[in-house]
């Protein structure tokens, strides 16, 4: 199968979604298929095979990603000699409207993953007094309906859509990883080491973009409460982004120097070596949709202990693979029965490493390819705004 990503976010801009298009992209291709990237431009790119950039700005209240300013037939030109069986979108502006008029114009079906819960994301845009949440749900609506199926990286996320009035069938296929090598225990060791930690600590790591919506204040103060009663407990955030400045400081304030860290942005190749040192992932977040960090950390073996979701549940269904908690009241509790019985849940986190796997992950996607090719009825070109 030939199929056409067209995504806004892509490497080497760092997120959830660029990481899940990635290891979908890689596998299919793996599986034998032919896969082709439509995103935009990065200052920071180099030529990939098989990636298409447009002309795009930094967008105007997230400067760390873009909008493509490109015109359509720009992007047809890049299209039409790719006999194209199915478009995949990945976002619901600049390079997924044009996803919407390449498959109009070609005839072929349009599967669309709904990655991000925009209503916890309106304190970008001027406070929320711009972009309110009823013009969140038109506008996803109205995306969501003009494709022949729509991809949920979690049970909640679907129970949005429907909620928003999303008539398109919703498929539940949560992001899987690509299962990293083991690391030896001596390279464990001087992983910490170059991070001033030893042996006998007890590593809690949490990886996320350093932002307000991923509640790290919070996971700082829990740390530090549990610090008291564990004085080997140590916190590791690994990361970047708009909050780092003010958690440095929150950090300093409370006098957690020697027991907090922040490594900064690791090389996504990288991360894996820092989820395999610690003993725990831990996070707070109230807004993940698809949970990618929580896989990435059972593919590395971690337990983990996190506020409770729907995604989470579904997963806790299948073994229970850490604490998963109401409140963060209950982290201490939490984090303590993670060190007091560590053997006791790697059974339920290596049955897991299969169902989330990027190999598990690329046959639902492809097997739900093909459900909209077998049921995709031509419809009527239209014009769509933007292009």
């Amino acid at each position: 199968m030939r199929i056409g990503i067209f995504t806004d976010t892509y490497f080497p801009q760092v997120s959830g979604v660029a990481t899940s298009i990635k290891t979908l992209k890689q596998e299919l291709e793996h599986q034998g298929h032919e896969v082709y990237i439509f995103t935009t431009t990065d200052p920071d790119a180099t030529p990939e095979e098989h990636v298409y950039r447009f002309e795009s700005i930094p967008f105007i209240f997230f400067k760390e990603r873009r909008v493509a300013v490109a015109t359509f037939s720009a992007v047809m030109r890049g299209v039409r000699t790719l006999d194209l069986d199915v478009i995949h979108t990945q976002t619901e502006f600049s390079m997924g409207i044009a996803g919407l008029h390449v498959a109009r114009e070609l005839q072929i079906p349009v599967v669309h993953t709904y990655h991000t819960w925009y209503e916890k994301y309106l304190h970008y845009v001027l406070n929320g007094h711009v972009i309110t949440k009823g013009m969140v749900q038109y506008l996803s609506r109205m995306f969501c309906n003009r494709c022949d199926r729509v991809i949920s990286p979690s049970e909640m996320i679907a129970e949005v859509l429907s909620e928003y009035g999303v008539a398109k069938p919703i498929s539940v296929i949560p992001t899987g990883v690509m299962l990293p090598e083991t690391l030896s225990d001596e390279e464990k060791l001087a992983l910490r080491q170059s991070l001033n930690l030893s042996a006998d600590d007890f590593v809690e790591i949490s990886v996320n973009r350093i932002a307000e919506e991923k509640n790290l204040d919070t996971l700082i103060k829990s740390h530090e409460a549990l610090q008291q009663e564990m004085p080997n407990a140590k916190l590791v955030l690994v990361g970047d982004g708009p909050e780092r400045e003010a958690l440095e400081a929150l950090v300093r304030d409370h006098h957690l120097e020697e027991t907090v860290q922040f490594t900064g942005m690791i090389d996504h190749e990288q991360v894996f070596k820092y989820y395999q040192m610690a003993d725990v992932y831990v996070n707070l977040s109230l807004t993940e949709t698809q949970g990618l960090t929580f896989i990435e950390a059972l593919a590395n073996d971690l337990p983990v202990v996190a506020i409770e979701n729907d995604y989470l549940n579904t997963l806790e269904e299948m073994g229970h693979f850490g604490e998963l908690i109401d409140s963060t009241a209950e982290y201490l509790e939490a984090i303590k029965q993670v060190y007091q019985y560590p053997d006791h849940y790697q059974a339920a986190v290596s049955e897991l490493k299969q169902a989330i796997s990027a190999e598990t992950f690329a046959k639902n996607v492809l097997a739900l390819y093909q459900e909209a090719q077998a049921d995709h009825t031509p419809v009527k070109r239209y014009h769509l705004p933007y292009f």
